[in-house]
């Protein structure tokens, strides 16, 4: 019915090879098609808000949506746009949901082209059903106006289902009058289901106040024959009452279905046979006259239908280009009028001068008694196709190029086990006599014996490949081991071949990679000797160890830098060096390649030391070498009598070596840095111990005496000079153990463990002499500390805080991000004292000894935290130390 109009159509399928196939040859089975594709059903949900489509076909299985849940989001927007499921995932299942969902058609993938035409069939009808379905709904609404003045079935119906008029028509269609209808109710007149669905009818335009048309209705006339009816129907006022009733108007389509029906069909078999937009096809008489010809033909020429119709057809415009062509056309009617059934393909050239190919049949169209009464030709253009069969002939030439430059080896076999398809490469790996191509076909069963000897284990190679095959099971990377040395793996792939299924195998020589791959063990068993070193002597000969052995660089060397001489001094040699050359020289500055690479810092690979201007030899039978910096201690040296002997390879597996002797050296060095760090940290220790015992011995006893001699002194004289000597040497004793305790304890700290720091300030508050100072702890949080030291700490914090805020001071304990405060609200301290607090000796009263915040912060240093003291409230009124750097949690 819309021969020439275009068809949009999307196609969703996130196969975008398949969909622009499908593409492709659904716009050659019709040239109205215009095909998008989406990859998506987001993507097509976004293609169908921005433009205007004929048709949707959707895969099913898709990532995000499935073809089911994007018909859903479509219907929601357009519940009427043809739909059709095409997929390859097809079930009962599947296509039951899919028909529940409102899906339009459902066509399940399959192998061949002939796939495409049957879709384009489908999305044809479907448009063509649904643009003959708007049509009729357009003139539907444009007669609507005037159906009322036509011998319809007329009615006026209450609210109630109650008849208010009824025309006679209706009335006999009943076999009844108007007047026994008029006052009856809808139930009494027709049967019960239809009566139902009238009253849902008249309720429906009475809610939504404006006519509504309904779908056909089915309901029997007084003989008993169903008649199908139309209904339309609007609110009507019947008067000044205000009452709610319908105008129905009810159309019999009984004939009218049956004809439409009847046209459909004929126009589908009338469309499908002459206008088929993918086949040029043509009416002739028997004489060759032209009768009709469809569009698809007239597109290819300039003329119009009118121009060559009752004309010759061979004297049409597309063989006017050859006087043989139009001969051939002749005697291939002359063929077919007689009866015989002539196929043809013919080059022919379009208006533009472009080439096609068209491939046809002229057949006989006979009457009831044989005679042939016209021709009808049908051709189809298979340029194209037969462009495409070029191309595919071309593809599968650089397929085959492609399969032999390749570096692993293939061979396909079939269902059989038969040769398909082997490479060079595959020949070149088992040494196969003959070409690839002279086996396909052969029995893979015997390739894989004869394989097989070359093996190792060749009978367990036989009975792997064997497993394979039966079980079908993908294997990636199966090690084999020939008797040679090398190295393959193989991999085993099923496949589908265009006969059946097949079988993929890929074979690699994997020889180096696995001599790689013992290198890098070998050198990782090296690395952890070279780290259990303890001497410089003993790295260098591992790492000479390691180069002839591991990278079988026999000829190898390592000079370390030797500060006193300003030279690279040899320290390990392998005994190959001694033969080639003797004993190894020293290089200095600017005389050798050596001195130039250590230097530089960077490796180097000398193809013929010969041609470098720096070389130390010119008589040396060494001929290439491979120069390996090791950082700031020297240089590795490796010599062969045979030029460019070192690659790529060897230079990067003797830059890792290099790297891990620079490495072991440092660690070395950094060893014994650090017993000469442990050995000058006993040396003090025991100077500190040796002054902690002088105090603790020759300084305390004469005072313990001197105590002794004071309370002798208070018994026989009764002398104020004498309190003030108690107060001195109340003093010495309190100097005497803080200078203990910074000797002894210093920034050490001994087990950690989780402390509560309220709880902890509590019990060393107890532990003071507060008077009528006042605690207040509000931190609740906890952390690992030395609880010894962690108690000296707040008990001399306490004591400074009320020896310079007073005995009625109060101390407040807090927490902060990282770390907590101690405050008091004394007098403070005085800003310019503040850089000197910490340090031993300091004091503003002549109480404090000025060891006790010095030895606060060694124990937060010791911590490894930090301490800072501010004015309380920046106003010089009271002391805050806050210290931070603390690992705090909660219980």
């Amino acid at each position: 019915m819309f021969p020439d109009s275009e068809i949009r159509v999307l196609h969703v399928d996130d196969e975008s090879d398949f969909v622009e196939m499908a593409a492709e040859f659904l716009r050659r089975e019709d040239d109205r098609f215009v095909v998008e594709t989406a990859a998506s059903a987001s993507e097509g949900l976004s293609l169908l808000s921005d433009d205007e489509y004929d048709c949707v076909v959707s895969d099913f299985d898709m990532p995000g949506q499935s073809g089911l849940e994007f018909l859903e989001a479509v219907r929601d927007d357009r519940p009427d746009l043809p739909f059709i499921l095409f997929t390859g995932k097809g079930s009962e299942e599947v296509a039951s949901d899919a028909i529940s969902a409102g899906v339009t058609d459902y066509l399940q993938k399959e192998s061949g082209t002939d796939q495409y035409a049957v879709l384009a069939n489908r999305i044809a009808n479907a448009v063509e059903r649904e643009r003959s379905r708007r049509l009729v709904e357009r003139n539907e609404r444009r007669l609507r106006e005037l159906i009322d003045s036509l011998p319809l079935l007329l009615h006026v119906v209450d609210s109630d289902g109650t008849y208010l008029l009824a025309n006679q028509v209706l009335a006999d269609f009943h076999d009844t009058t108007a007047a026994d209808i008029e006052g009856s109710n809808v139930a009494d007149v027709l049967p019960d289901a239809t009566a139902e669905e009238f009253n849902e009818n008249v309720a429906a335009v009475l809610d939504e106040g404006r006519m509504k048309s309904f779908p056909g209705i089915e309901i029997p006339d007084s003989d008993g024959d169903v008649h199908i009816f139309e209904p339309r129907m609007l609110p009507y006022d019947f008067g000044e009452t205000g009452g709610r009733a319908v105008l129905g108007i009810a159309t019999d389509v009984t004939d009218q279905r049956e004809h439409e029906r009847e046209l459909e069909q004929k126009e589908r078999r009338y469309q499908a046979i002459f206008n088929d937009p993918n086949i040029l096809v043509g009416l002739l008489d028997t004489d060759g006259t032209v009768l009709d010809i469809n569009q698809t033909a007239m597109d290819y020429v300039d003329v119009t239908l009118g121009e060559i119709t009752d004309e010759p057809f061979w004297d049409a415009p597309w063989f006017g280009h050859s006087e043989s062509v139009r001969q051939q056309i002749r005697d291939w009617i002359d063929r077919a009028a007689g009866g015989e059934y002539v196929e043809f393909d013919l080059d022919l050239v379009d208006p533009s001068g472009d080439p096609y190919v068209i491939e046809g049949v002229i057949r006989p169209v006979t009457d009831d008694d044989g005679e042939v009464v016209s021709l009808i030709i049908s051709d189809r253009e298979v340029t194209d196709q037969r462009k495409y069969q070029r191309e595919l002939e071309e593809a599968n030439a650089v397929q085959s190029t492609l399969l032999d430059t390749l570096p692993v080896g293939v061979l396909v076999e079939d269902a059989s086990r038969d040769v398909v398809t082997v490479n060079d490469r595959f020949f070149d790996l088992f040494d196969l006599p003959g070409i690839p191509h002279e086996i396909v076909g052969s029995d893979c069963s015997a390739l894989a014996v004869d394989a097989g000897e070359m093996l190792t284990e060749p009978e367990a190679f036989v009975e792997r490949t064997e497993g394979l095959v039966t079980d079908g099971d993908p294997v990636q990377n199966d090690e084999i081991r020939l008797r040679d040395g090398r190295t393959f793996t193989r991999s085993y792939q099923p496949i589908e071949l265009p006969e059946g299924e097949g079988h993929l195998w890929v074979y690699r020589d994997v020889t180096d990679g696995k001599r790689r791959e013992t290198r890098l063990e070998s050198l990782n068993t090296t690395t952890q000797d070279l780290m259990a070193a303890e001497t410089r002597d003993e790295v260098v000969e591992i790492g000479v160890n390691a180069a002839a052995e591991v990278l079988g660089m026999e000829a190898s060397a390592i000079h370390l830098y030797d500060d006193a001489r300003s030279a690279l001094v040899p320290r390990a040699v392998t005994d190959t060096v001694y033969d080639l050359i003797g004993d190894p020289p020293a290089f200095t500055e600017s005389d050798s390649i050596a001195w130039r690479v250590f230097e530089a810092g960077e490796p180097l690979a000398v193809d013929d030391i010969h041609d470098d201007p720096d070389i130390y030899n010119p008589e040396s039978s060494i001929r290439s070498e491979l120069h390996l910096p090791i950082g700031d201690y020297g240089t590795l040296i490796a010599g062969s009598e045979t030029p460019a002997a070192f690659d790529q390879q060897d230079l990067v597996f003797g830059e890792l070596l290099a790297g891990n002797v620079e490495s072991a050296l440092e660690q070395v060095e950094q060893t014994e840095q650090l017993r000469a760090r442990e050995g000058e940290l006993m040396r003090q220790n025991d100077r500190l111990e040796a002054f902690a015992s002088l105090v603790s011995h020759d300084l305390r006893n004469p005072l313990q005496v001197a105590e002794g001699r004071l309370e002798l002194a208070r018994e026989t004289c009764d002398n104020e000079d004498l309190d003030a000597v108690d107060r001195a040497l109340g003093r010495m004793d309190a100097l005497i153990d803080d200078l203990l305790t910074l000797a002894r304890e210093g920034d050490r700290v001994q087990e950690l463990e989780p402390v509560d720091i309220g709880d902890l300030a509590r019990r060393c508050w107890a532990n003071v002499e507060t008077e009528d100072a006042t605690l207040d702890v509000t931190a609740e949080t906890k952390t690992r500390a030395d609880r010894s030291r962690l108690m000296q700490m707040f008990e001399n914090l306490f004591r400074n805080a009320i020896e310079h805020g007073g005995s009625d001071v109060t101390v407040t304990i807090g927490e902060l991000a990282g770390g907590f405060y101690f405050e008091d609200d004394g007098p403070g301290i005085p800003s310019e004292d503040l850089e000197t607090v910490f340090d031993p000796g300091y004091s503003t009263t002549r109480r404090g000894t000025g060891f006790g915040l010095s030895i606060v912060k060694e124990i937060v240093n010791a911590h490894g935290w930090e301490i800072e003291i501010t004015d309380a409230d920046g106003e010089a009124s009271g002391a805050r130390f806050e210290i931070t750097g603390v690992s705090t949690f909660r219980a």
